[in-house]
């Protein structure tokens, strides 16, 4: 590893060591102690996303700017709870750095205005999804084993929260052809395989999420979820037209189906 990055890394270890000096990073204990919970319910808090820690020398801190009284609570929850899909470093920078967008101020005083939050609504929506990709891949075939390759037509990419349904998130890469490499035409098959799945900024893989088989027969697109380590699923059979290519049939799969207990991903996060 190049010395820069050692160097680099050591200077950032060091800036968060001195965070637990000067009191801006604060253990579990402490922090539920001034958040008024207990360590049960700071666990949800975490999983959630209202607050988040940050490692140091393998222990986590809580940034003490989300107990600070000065800050509303309940918006800065909320506020979190958006910015989930990013590193908790990236969003402990986000939240004290300015930001152009918010007319030069920072987040936490944003939210002091009604002007200000409407601004930092859809700016840490934005900034936010930046770190999540969810990536579609469309292949002419029935799918026959990870051993046997198909061809690939068309892949489609989305920066979407990751807390939003893995089929919602795959509808919208989908629809917009703004998101599609490999313009069209496309072709006509009685058999497609799409395979989506997500990557995180900053990993070096991706995470399989979902497989679909899609079976036309009759003008009628048969669709099989299948997902790791649960039971393969049934879309609703949908009519596809005699000419529908297999990106335009894809698009009206997705949509028909209106979600339920399969669906193994939570809602979007709360809005500001």
């Amino acid at each position: 590893m190049p010395e820069w990055i050692e160097k680099t890394r050591r200077d950032a270890l060091r800036a968060r060591r001195q965070m637990i000096r000067n009191g801006e990073a604060l253990n579990a204990e402490e922090f539920c102690l001034r958040r008024g919970v207990s360590l049960k319910q700071l666990a949800r808090l975490t999983a959630s996303g209202s607050v988040f820690s940050i490692e140091i020398d393998g222990t986590g801190y809580y940034p003490a700017l989300l107990v600070d009284p000065a800050h509303d609570r309940r918006r800065l929850a909320k506020l979190c709870r958006v910015l989930y899909p990013a590193p908790p470093l990236s969003r402990l920078n986000f939240l004290m750095s300015r930001w152009a967008p918010l007319g030069d101020s920072t987040p936490l005083e944003a939210l002091r205005t009604r002007e200000g939050r409407r601004l930092l609504r859809e700016f840490a929506l934005g900034w936010a999804e930046e770190f999540s990709r969810t990536i579609v891949r469309i292949y002419v075939g029935a799918f026959r084993g990870k051993d046997e390759a198909l061809l690939l037509v068309c892949t489609a990419v989305a920066n979407i929260d990751p807390r939003v349904r893995w089929l919602e998130r795959t509808a919208c890469a989908v629809q917009d052809d703004a998101n599609i490499r490999l313009e069209g035409p496309y072709p006509q098959a009685r058999a497609v395989t799409v395979v989506v799945s997500r990557h995180m900024m900053g990993e070096s893989h991706e995470v399989p999420e979902a497989r679909l088989d899609v079976d036309i027969t009759n003008g009628v697109a048969h669709c099989r979820v299948t997902i790791d380590d649960y039971p393969s699923y049934d879309l609703r059979p949908v009519k596809v037209g005699k000419k529908a290519d297999i990106v335009a049939v894809i698009r009206k799969i997705l949509p028909s189906d209106g979600g339920g207990d399969d669906e193994l991903t939570s809602g979007a996060a709360a809005m500001l």
